[in-house]
């Protein structure tokens, strides 16, 4: 009766804890999926195939759903100001008043339905480049974000015309002054990429990029300045966000 007892007490013992890691399991998968649940979902047509997306700033998303999900992207055409904390400066603006205008550009993204196409190539970033005509032109259009191409070439010409239409009426960025170039990247000559070190300027007059060359070495937070009128703040990448993130961008 003694060896009965100990076999029904033990088998219960393993049947509770059995039980507890199947409770445990669930917490984590709620928790996993509150998460997921947690983030706001755009639909975008993505080659034609209606997609949940989330944005993260008004110029790229990561891909919530079907084949692509996890997928991180780069929207063509244009460019909203960094979105992880006051990093810009220009005319009679503050850092913290055009952090306010990068925020308004990602919630302008996901109020909205776009479609957006992709032969699926990527940038030196790993991401997934795409281009969305109508989300661009809206984002340009609102003074959320300025044209923008990553070589010599101009803008797409629709896009131009859009924030030539947006500077004359001061909307969204262009309120409190207007720079030649905006500062849209900046690299330490320390952080150990080949080749030359250079930031990216933007012309504000045809969208085509700058790289502006240097040897600076900057120390986090620093401000960059250019003598077309653009100021950005410099952090590092693994700087930008969670715990371990830079004080100049809490």
């Amino acid at each position: 009766m003694a060896g009965q007892a100990g076999t029904i007490g033990w088998a219960r013992r393993m049947a509770g804890r059995a039980l507890a890691l199947v409770a445990l399991a669930s917490i984590i998968a709620l928790a996993y999926a509150t998460e997921a649940h947690a983030k706001p979902t755009t639909r975008v047509y993505l080659n034609g195939v209606p997609t949940p997306v989330f944005f993260s700033d008004g110029d790229s998303f990561t891909v919530m759903g079907g084949p692509m999900a996890g997928s991180r992207t780069r929207l063509a055409g244009y460019n909203s100001l960094e979105s992880f904390g006051p990093a810009h400066r220009w005319g009679a603006w503050n850092s913290h008043e055009l952090y306010i205008n990068s925020k308004m550009a990602t919630l302008n993204a996901r109020r909205g339905v776009w479609r957006c196409t992709s032969d699926l190539r990527r940038d030196g970033y790993g991401r997934t480049l795409w281009d969305c005509p109508d989300l661009a032109l809206d984002q340009v259009r609102e003074g959320l974000a300025h044209a923008m191409t990553v070589t010599d070439d101009p803008a797409p010409a629709h896009l131009l015309t859009a924030q030539v239409a947006a500077i004359a009426e001061r909307r969204g960025m262009w309120a409190k002054g207007v720079p030649t170039h905006v500062l849209t990247s900046l690299h330490s000559n320390d952080e150990g990429y080949e080749g030359t070190t250079y930031n990216r300027l933007v012309s504000v007059q045809d969208g085509h990029s700058v790289k502006w060359l240097h040897k600076d070495n900057y120390p986090e937070c620093f401000e960059v300045c250019h003598e077309g009128g653009s100021c950005m703040v410099y952090v590092t990448m693994n700087r930008r966000y969670g715990g371990s993130r830079a004080a100049c961008v809490r």
